[in-house]
Parts: C-alpha cells; sequence; structure tokens
C-alpha cells in the first residue's frame, strides 16, 4: 500500500498534461474529441526523427523507438499502433458494462413525492419545477435542433404539451464506485399528466428514474466499470424503455466508470523464464485520449504503455532474480491504478562460514531464496564443487541451513540450487517404489547462486609502532607471546604514527602476511564534512599507489570517538562517510571505516542516516569496529568468538578490534577479521 500511494503521491505531484479540444456539430449533438497527450507517469519515450509524431485521427506521440531485451511481444499478437515497446492491445468489452449500476436520491436533494394518477414505478429520484430555458431561433434550416416531435397526437401525452428534454450528466468519466447526477429537464411540467420523466440506463436495460411531477427529474447513480448510455423519456410511466413513437425522447448521455487491474500468466518463475503482464482498463483509453500502462512500482519506472484499447499486454523476461510490484495504470483527470501485484523471479543467496580455520573444521551453509519455496514446485539444495548434495534439500521457507564438514588442505567451493527433486523411480521386477539416489542432483534448475568459498575468521594485530626495523623487531614479539598474525593493520602515512615502510612490506609478502592498511589525519577531530572525507580519501588512495597496493584492496579511515585525545564537537557527520566512500571508490578501492559500530553512538548515527539514502554505499563498503573493547587474557589461540557490535542498520562488519594493548608489553591491539574483508598480501620480487 505505501508503494501504491508513492507513486499516486508522484504523480499527483506532476504538473497536468494540457489535452487539445476539438468541437464538431453532427446532427443535434455536439461531440468533443480530445486530442491525445503524453502520459504523465514518465517522460514520453524519445522519437525517432524519421516517424510522423501525428496520425490521421490525431496528433498523438508516435512509438518510441525502445529496445530493452527483457520484453516481446505475446505469441500471435500483433504490435498495438502508436504505443509502446513490445505493447499488444485488444478492445473487450466488459460484463461489468452490462451490470446495472446503483440509483439513489442526489445528496442534498429530496425524493419525489408518489402520485395517485397512474403510480409511477418507485426509484430513488428527486423531482422539480425548475423549467429548460428557450432555446434561441434557428438561424438556418441546417442549424441543430433540439426538439425532438413525437409521431403521436400530442393529445396522447397528456393535457399540455412538452415539446422539448434534456438530459445531463455532471460528468462524463469518473473512478469505479463513483457517483455521477443524471438530470432530466423539460420544456413543461409532468404534473397531472398522466406522464412521468424516467431515466434509463440503456446499456443495462433498467429504469433509475422515474418522476410523475415537476418538469425535472434527477437521480444520483453509481456504477462499477464500463460505459454507460442513458437516455430520458417523457412516457406513460413503465419500467421498460418505451417504444419511441410513443414518448418524447431526449438526447443520450454517455458516462464511462474508471477501473484499472493487472493480471500475469505467473506469479514465480526462474531466472530467464517469461511472464505476460497484462494491464486492463474499464473504458477503450482511444476515447479519451488516455494510455494504459504497466508500471513497475519496485523499479519506478514505466515497462510499456497501449494509446488505445482495454487490455495492454507484454511479455517480460528478467535475467536477474527479484521480486516486482506490477500496476495497471490509466492516466488522465480521473486516473486510475490497479490493486499491485507480485512477480518473482527466483533468487537464491549463499553464504558459508567456518568458526576456525581454512581447514580441517565445520562449514556452516545457508541459502536465502527470494521467496517461501512452500507452496511451489521446487526445492533449494547446496552442492559442493564435486556435485555432491550437502546433507539434504529444504522444501519449506525461504531458507535452508546445513553444515558439512571440511578437511585436508583445501576447502570446497559451494552453490546453492533452486530445482525440482528428481521423482522416485519404480523397479523393473515390482510395483515397489524405490526412492530417489540419497544425493540426487536437482533437476529444471530456475535460479543458481555464485561459487563461494567458506569465509573463515582471520587473526592479526594493529599497531602504531613498525613491526620491524628501526633496531626492533615487534613482528617476533608478538609471534612468540601471542601468536601468528594472519594480518596487521600499520599506517599509510606518517601522521602521529609513521607510515610503514618497504621493509615492514617485505617481510609481510615472506610470511603471506595481510595488510590492513589505514589512514589518519594528525587532526583525528576532523571528520566532518564531504569536503574532509573526500580529501582524505584522495590522499589515503594516492598513498596506495606509490605503495604498489592494488586495485581492489582495502582503505580504511580511522575515526575516533570525540574525547580527550580527538575534542572535536559532535564526532563524525554522514557527509564525511559520504565523502570517504566516493573518493576510495573512485580509486578503485574498498572503503572501509573503523569506528565505534555500537548502534546510537555518533559514528553508528551517521552511518545510518548515510546508508538510509545510499544503500551503496553499505553494499560496497566495510566497518572494522572497535566495540566491543575486552579485557583479559588473549592471544591468537584463546581468540573470542568474533561479535563486533552493529550499528543496528544496514552494513558489512567484517572486522573487529576486540583488545587494546593498554601499554601492555606487546604493544599492539588484538583483532579478528572475515576472510571476505579484502586484505593487502604484499607481493614482493624474491
Amino acid at each position: 500500500m505505501q508503494l501504491l500511494q508513492g507513486l499516486l503521491s508522484d504523480l499527483r505531484s506532476r504538473p497536468k498534461r494540457h489535452l487539445g479540444l476539438a468541437f464538431i456539430a453532427v446532427s443535434n449533438h455536439i461531440t468533443v474529441v480530445v486530442l491525445a497527450a503524453a502520459p504523465t507517469v514518465l517522460a514520453v519515450p524519445a522519437l525517432n526523427p524519421t516517424q510522423s509524431a501525428c496520425s490521421i485521427e490525431n496528433c498523438i506521440n508516435a512509438v518510441a523507438v525502445e529496445s530493452d531485451a527483457r520484453l516481446s511481444l505475446p505469441a500471435g499478437h500483433p504490435q498495438c499502433e502508436e504505443s509502446g515497446p513490445t505493447a499488444s492491445c485488444e478492445v473487450e468489452g466488459t460484463a461489468a458494462d452490462s451490470v446495472p449500476g446503483t440509483p439513489a436520491v442526489p445528496e442534498g436533494q429530496s425524493a419525489c413525492p408518489s402520485t395517485d394518477v397512474k403510480p409511477v414505478p418507485t426509484t430513488p429520484a428527486a423531482c422539480s419545477d425548475t423549467l429548460l430555458p428557450p432555446i434561441a431561433p434557428a438561424r438556418s434550416s441546417g442549424d441543430p435542433a433540439l426538439i425532438v416531435m413525437p409521431s403521436v397526437p400530442a393529445a396522447s401525452l397528456g393535457a399540455r404539451l412538452t415539446s422539448r428534454l434534456e438530459l445531463t450528466a455532471t460528468a462524463d468519466t469518473l473512478r469505479s464506485g463513483r457517483q455521477v447526477v443524471l438530470t432530466a429537464t423539460a420544456s413543461a411540467s409532468v404534473t397531472s399528466t398522466g406522464t412521468a420523466i424516467e431515466i434509463f440506463d440503456t446499456t443495462s436495460g433498467t429504469l433509475i428514474a422515474a418522476c410523475g411531477q415537476g418538469n425535472q427529474c434527477a437521480v444520483g447513480y453509481t456504477a462499477i466499470s464500463g460505459i454507460h448510455d442513458f437516455v430520458a423519456f417523457i412516457t406513460p410511466p413503465m419500467v421498460s424503455p418505451p417504444d419511441e413513437a410513443s414518448a418524447l425522447e431526449s438526447n443520450h448521455s454517455t458516462v464511462g466508470w474508471l477501473d484499472s487491474a493487472v493480471t500475469a500468466s505467473a506469479a514465480i518463475v526462474g531466472r530467464d523464464q517469461a511472464i505476460t503482464i497484462t494491464a486492463t482498463s474499464t473504458i477503450d483509453v482511444a476515447q479519451g485520449g488516455r494510455w494504459l500502462e504497466i508500471y513497475d512500482l519496485t523499479a519506478g519506472s514505466r515497462i510499456t504503455y497501449c494509446s488505445r484499447g482495454t487490455s495492454c499486454s507484454t511479455v517480460v523476461k528478467e535475467t536477474k532474480g527479484g521480486v516486482h510490484q506490477i500496476v495497471g495504470y490509466v492516466t488522465g483527470e480521473p486516473e486510475a491504478v490497479s490493486a499491485p501485484i507480485g512477480l518473482t523471479w527466483l533468487d537464491v543467496s549463499l553464504s558459508a562460514t567456518t568458526v576456525g580455520p581454512k581447514v580441517d573444521g565445520t562449514v556452516y551453509l545457508k541459502a536465502v531464496t527470494n521467496t517461501d519455496l512452500t507452496d511451489t514446485p521446487w526445492v533449494v539444495g547446496i552442492y559442493d564443487d564435486q556435485g555432491h548434495l550437502v546433507d539434504h534439500a529444504c522444501k519449506t521457507g525461504n531458507t535452508c541451513s546445513v553444515q558439512a564438514s571440511v578437511s585436508g588442505q583445501t576447502t570446497p567451493k559451494y552453490t546453492a540450487v533452486v530445482g525440482v527433486l528428481p521423482e522416485a523411480i519404480p523397479t523393473a521386477k515390482s510395483n515397489v517404489v524405490q526412492k530417489a539416489p540419497a544425493a540426487p542432483a536437482l533437476v529444471d534448475i530456475q535460479a543458481k547462486s555464485a561459487a563461494i568459498e567458506p569465509t573463515h575468521l582471520l587473526w592479526g594485530v594493529d599497531s602504531c609502532k613498525p613491526f620491524i626495523g628501526g633496531g626492533q623487531n615487534l613482528y617476533n614479539a608478538v609471534v612468540r607471546s601471542l601468536g601468528s598474525p594472519d594480518f596487521w593493520g600499520r599506517y599509510l602515512t606518517n601522521t602521529v604514527c609513521p607510515g610503514i615502510s618497504s621493509t615492514e612490506i617485505a617481510l609481510a609478502s615472506s610470511h603471506h602476511m595481510g595488510i590492513l592498511p589505514i589512514y589518519n589525519d594528525y587532526n583525528c577531530s576532523a571528520v566532518v564534512s564531504y569536503a574532509t572525507g573526500h580529501q582524505y580519501a584522495v590522499e589515503a588512495a594516492a598513498a596506495a599507489n606509490r605503495l604498489g597496493i592494488p586495485a581492489g584492496r582495502l582503505l580504511a579511515i580511522d575515526i575516533e570517538p570525540p574525547g580527550p585525545a580527538c575534542p572535536g564537537a559532535g564526532g563524525v557527520d554522514g557527509g564525511f562517510i559520504e565523502g570517504w566512500y566516493d573518493g576510495v571508490h573512485e580509486a578503485g578501492y574498498v572503503p572501509v571505516y573503523y569506528g565505534n559500530g555500537t548502534a546510537g553512538t555518533e559514528f553508528a548515527r551517521a552511518w545510518c542516516s548515510t546508508v538510509a539514502s545510499l544503500p551503496n554505499v553499505a553494499a560496497e563498503s566495510a566497518i572494522w569496529s572497535f566495540e566491543p573493547s575486552l579485557l583479559g587474557r588473549y592471544y591468537k589461540a584463546k581468540a573470542p568468538n568474533f561479535a563486533p557490535y552493529k550499528p543496528g542498520c544496514a552494513g558489512n562488519v567484517e572486522a573487529w578490534q576486540y583488545m587494546l594493548s593498554a601499554g601492555s608489553n606487546v604493544d599492539v591491539d588484538q583483532d579478528e577479521a572475515l576472510s571476505t574483508l579484502p586484505l593487502w598480501y604484499p607481493v614482493t620480487a624474491s
């Protein structure tokens, strides 16, 4: 509902389109031709300059030349003229047209009293003594005339001759379920004449109003959909339309009730599978210069549109998995937006983690589909790179969690697959049904995840001091006291801490130790504004390039909390976060933020406000949280379970500084990181 309300709000905030009007006199009627204009939902697609923008009927937008590989025409259906790409249209009647509406006494009026003279059918109509104004004399025999004389003697119609009867409507198009007021006005009163003013819905063949007195008869009328034709008569009271030869007939008035709906050939399909989508209108949109659109609320864009007909169809094939909310939309005033339908192109993602080292452990696998598979033909299974199903396939819900044991020197890759379990196989010698193999391969594959290697936990440290050189060997001290680090956090440039040296890079390369590159400025309080964040990113990227850090590796910005060491007021803001992201991302590196990941802190508030409007920042960055900061005796073999505090919104918290050095003999902070964190593993010439 929020999506639908958002669409309506967006549509109504746009400038209204301007309709051209042409008046054409036809017999005793005036016809209004509404010249078509562009849809108001979106900008009109660019026209091919070789095409005319005018048809032989009206000047309207020609078919836009658009190429969308997702779309195609329904089989056997031609392209709808002067419409969007791959749009097929049809003019179909609707059963609702012949369904009677609901008459009512117009608001603010009273029901017409009954009469004792030749009883009039009881209807909720109002009557009054309002007269028709006189008409000007015709200037020539060719002028339109409103006088319609019956072919029977005037005496048969009552004591006084009624020479004119006009029918008007308060609207020619309404939304479904809205009321129009139809008013029939005569040039003389029907009181005591033995006749009545009666109004009929000729589409449904229904009497909707009957007034046995006065000059005017009015009724409110509500219908569901379609175009209804109305006519009034002065006639002896009856419940069926009279013979025109014995009654005075008014002009006809046509009123349309507008509604839209959308249907699809399937609700859930696999990737690269086609769904035929059909939007319908209860009125042929060509009659009012409207457009019937198929609109994707999820993408915020129109799929296609038709300039004529009561239905508009196209075939959509999505190459990526996803759930799309689709509506049918009829432009104009009034407009009509259907209830949305959800269409799902199946997708599956996979995560795989270990709680220990890369080899010899348990892998926890979790496949997540974008829809509940319970009531579908499909299941989800997870396979290793040898084609073996891990544990079992899952049918219920949208998650499948299984475990695999890993041993040896290599870790296999895993893939999640959505498909169909093969049927049980009957034996050749009896009617006994055998179960399918214990680990069957799925068939009729609908979606498949990328092959991934399990994420494992890395242990490391970070330090202000160099870990080798300058007369010291901090690396050896860490190995002796704490364990061999998988990575080491060091600074890119000389600030309050010296930048990483070529000697350190060579040692990291020889031990295949990752480097977590950190950037900070002398003024750790200066973490406000986009310009500052972007400038830091430019400087960090330049330093990384000088050191030979390849693209795709991380660059971490040091965001310290406000305090005695960093007395800046207010801490970090969203502009700084965005500036660092843009600058690092533009340089080809991965932005990482070292900060207090605890929900509600100054960093978390700035982070969450940023990613709420810029979700790509959350998806394409990582957080290195320094909370909670633990106390006690920790080292590699006794490292805590990975449990950093998270900001309470989207974000990849992939590193945790769980313990500060606090002046210990080995002056390093202790950290953990997921193996998905893109550390730099230096490679130096041997």
